[in-house]
């Protein structure tokens, strides 16, 4: 079976169903019974099985970055904090395995849609770094593709980097998708480039 491209698009367990997560009851009005939410899209699992130990955003320590497929810098950052936050509580799963070339090794995850971080790619550092200069490196990218690639990448398909900021995604944006359970509690103040009027946490989910 091919990990990287037999998975269900999107599964979710509803909340109405019976389960338990234990853990630390750490976070206030948690439940021991609370059903476990999960969502499966094409390479990464994002499972709300467990209780929340982290509650602070990780704070992004470098310059800020430019923009990528029409998302600025702040949306990229933002969309950092959130998956980063569920990787750090355990909830974010994926395989140690490049979706572009097929070879196993540390990856990272890549995102082409900076308002659904979550839907991301795992890649090489390699194939990550090519991805991001295929516009001012057009013949590597090409070279790429044809020597390293699998056939089938979703890489194939991408088109020429959009460098116009022309997608608004806000921390409430984000927020307002973001596939995690009401009982998972996000600190909107803590996001890159928040309102400092924003001084309380917010619960954002999808139904």
């Amino acid at each position: 079976m091919n990990v990287l491209t037999d998975m269900p698009a999107e599964d979710s367990i509803g909340g109405d169903q019976a389960g338990e997560t234990g853990g630390s009851g750490c976070l206030s009005g948690y439940r021991n019974d609370i059903a476990p939410v999960v969502h499966r899209f094409e390479f990464v699992t994002l499972a709300f099985d467990r209780s929340q130990t982290v509650f602070d955003l990780p704070n992004w320590r470098w310059p800020v970055i430019g923009p990528y497929n029409g998302f600025d810098g702040g949306a990229r950052i933002r969309a950092w904090q959130l998956v980063r936050f569920y990787e750090m509580n355990g909830w974010l799963r994926y395989p140690q395995v490049c979706s572009v070339t097929g070879r196993e090794g540390e990856v990272a995850l890549h995102q082409e849609d900076y308002a659904r971080p979550w839907d991301a790619y795992p890649v090489s550092r390699r194939a990550h770094l090519l991805i991001h200069t295929r516009g001012r490196y057009p013949n590597k990218w090409a070279a790429f593709l044809a020597d390293e690639a699998v056939s089938d990448t979703w890489a194939q398909a991408l088109l020429p980097n959009n460098i116009e900021s022309a997608k608004p995604c806000t921390a409430a944006d984000l927020l307002l998708g973001a596939p995690h359970p009401s009982w998972v509690i996000v600190s909107q103040a803590q996001f890159r480039g928040a309102s400092r009027r924003v001084t309380r946490s917010v619960r954002a989910g999808l139904g």
